[in-house]
């Protein structure tokens, strides 16, 4: 790893500055009265649940994507169908704000460039700007609005350049193994994993995955990264 100063902070949305647990809690309702006039079967939420976890532990990009395939394959309209559904909702509505975000943002901002990287849609900016928060970003950008998305290469190295830093003086904070950590670690950005959200449970593969910092909540963050520049 190297050891170039820390200039830029990439920060997921989902987890680290929102909890967004409430979307899979409608989600697996939704699924549990849908699925039967699909599949012609009852689907229990515990049967959605095994999914889920199944979905995650297999590193899929898409949690919801690969659920709903699982029941459906090998039919691509039904796919369509639902995961349609899904994409029409509007997801700022189940966000619940963690409000020490605003504080760890603003005193990060005073060193660092910050920037997003959330695989969401870019209405979700709107969200953050009402807020509060966008304001302490210098890339306000979602995948929605660019060409890319976790855990795609491209998508961080687009974050990087457009914030003239290179991968080794970035660091990324996120909640995912999958699409956070491993991807950010391969370019050779530092990596600050927070455990909140559904993927808490996500294992690592292998040493060479593990996150430079693990912490418990997005308050936790400013020391990490102190840890990190010293």
């Amino acid at each position: 790893m190297s050891n170039e100063k820390i200039k830029a902070i990439l920060i997921d949305v989902g987890g680290p500055l929102v909890d967004d647990s409430g979307i899979d809690v409608y989600w697996n309702d939704y699924l549990v009265k849908t699925l039967p006039d699909l599949i012609g079967r009852k689907v229990p939420i515990s049967e959605i649940e095994e999914a889920n976890r199944r979905s995650i532990e297999s590193y899929a990009p898409s949690l919801y994507s690969a659920t709903i395939w699982h029941f459906v394959q090998p039919d691509v309209e039904k796919f369509k169908k639902l995961r349609g559904a899904f994409d029409k909702l509007n997801l700022s509505r189940f966000y619940r704000f963690r409000s020490a975000a605003l504080e760890v943002c603003r005193k990060l901002s005073e060193d660092h460039v910050l920037a997003i990287a959330a695989n969401q849609p870019a209405s979700t900016a709107d969200y953050l700007e009402e807020k509060g928060l966008l304001k302490y970003f210098d890339f306000k950008e979602m995948s929605g609005s660019i060409a890319h998305s976790k855990p795609d290469y491209r998508f961080f190295l687009y974050i990087a350049h457009r914030l003239d830093s290179p991968p080794e003086s970035c660091v990324m904070v996120g909640d995912r193994q999958d699409n956070d950590i491993v991807p950010a670690r391969k370019l050779g950005m530092k990596t600050v994993r927070v455990m909140v959200g559904s993927h808490t449970e996500q294992k690592v593969r292998m040493p060479s995955e593990l996150p430079d910092k693990t912490i418990s909540c997005i308050s936790e963050l400013p020391d990490a990264i102190n840890d990190l520049q010293s």
